[in-house]
């Protein structure tokens, strides 16, 4: 039987989680990436693959870049399965490119999560692009 204490505060850690992988973007904080991913995630980018969370740091390093950014994450299904767990989360983002043109992003995320040394971690997560409205994101 599950301890519903420990499973609601699991629930809130993955939340913070994944509002820390958005204010680290938006605030171009790339260095968080260690400590939101796994030293073996799996995180899948339009661009391709990145493994591990010193490849996501270089690769946010390199290549995102917005003269503002808002990322949102809201309507979580997350399921636990004790140190692991998935998430799932639409997602909405506002931007301005670099050249000046504004829009928004409409998508998911697919997140698998694990518990390393007492802190939940992004271990594997997919992004999905629905709807990008000034095309910045193809």
């Amino acid at each position: 039987m599950s301890d519903p204490a420990r499973e609601a505060l699991d629930r809130l850690e993955i939340h913070e989680l994944r509002g820390a992988y958005s204010r680290a973007i938006d605030y171009e904080n790339y260095e968080r990436a260690h400590d939101i991913f796994t030293e073996d995630a799996l995180v899948k980018y339009r661009a391709g693959d990145r493994h591990g969370a010193q490849e996501v740091y270089e690769y946010w390093r390199d290549n995102v870049e917005y003269e503002f950014s808002l990322h949102t994450v809201q309507m979580p299904e997350i399921e636990l399965d004790g140190d692991e767990a998935t998430g799932k989360w639409y997602m909405l983002v506002f931007y301005v490119a670099p050249d000046g043109s504004e829009g928004h992003v409409m998508g998911w995320y697919e997140d698998e999560y694990r518990r390393v040394d007492g802190e939940w971690k992004i271990s594997a997560m997919d992004m999905g692009i629905e709807h990008d409205t000034a095309g910045y994101h193809v």
